[in-house]
């Protein structure tokens, strides 16, 4: 289900009932809820979302395909504090991805543009402790419903590094295609480039 609503901000104290518009006090930031699906609810990033979001990208496994070295703790409060708290404020950008039955941060994923404004490019993250629960599958087929149904984009990208067979796994389950190969000679790293084209996706998701 596609949703956009706001919950305006304020101190820490809730202002009112839940309505349409989930109006809930809980920084001095405006809190945007984007989109909901049958188990994740993506919002922007609220502060109590720092600890978890620290967790996560401490965790050598999780960032063991994406750079290949957990982030320092300080670099991660850094990254949280100046580029994710209180975004994205519109479509584009990795939303804070929330478990609804338990009102659990457990990771982030959304949209970026893509340079030639031609499509988009999927992105996610996971906590550990969500990972086996077909969650990120859940988090990017409500990414690209968005991308596709609404915004009606030609076609989006995804790269994964070599060797991460869960993530490949996920984009070949929701029907992208390998297109290229990139080694990076610093790292060693090779990323495969995925691509969906709206076409395709609309051809098997009629069947």
């Amino acid at each position: 289900m596609y949703s956009v609503r706001k919950r305006a901000a304020n101190n820490d104290h809730n202002t009112g009932s839940a309505t349409t518009e989930k109006c809930l006090v809980v920084s001095s930031i405006s809190v945007m809820i984007f989109l909901e699906t049958e188990r994740l609810l993506f919002r922007s990033h609220e502060p109590q979302d720092e600890d978890d979001f620290v967790k996560m990208h401490t965790d050598p496994e999780v960032r063991r395909y994406v750079g290949g070295s957990a982030w320092p703790l300080e670099k991660a409060l850094h990254r949280f504090r100046r580029e994710y708290l209180g975004r994205p404020t519109k479509i584009y950008g990795l939303w804070a991805t929330v478990l609804r039955e338990e009102g659990k941060y457990i990771g982030s994923c959304g949209l970026r543009r893509a340079e030639d404004g031609g499509g988009a490019h999927l992105g996610y993250y996971i906590a550990r402790p969500y990972w086996g629960r077909h969650l990120a599958s859940e988090a990017c087929k409500a990414f690209i419903d968005l991308a596709f149904t609404r915004l009606r984009l030609p076609r989006i990208s995804a790269d994964v590094q070599k060797g991460n067979a869960a993530s490949e796994h996920i984009l070949q389950k929701l029907g992208f295609q390998s297109v290229s190969l990139q080694e990076i000679p610093a790292s060693g790293r090779v990323i495969c480039l995925y691509e969906l084209l709206r076409t395709d996706w609309e051809t098997t998701t009629t069947r």
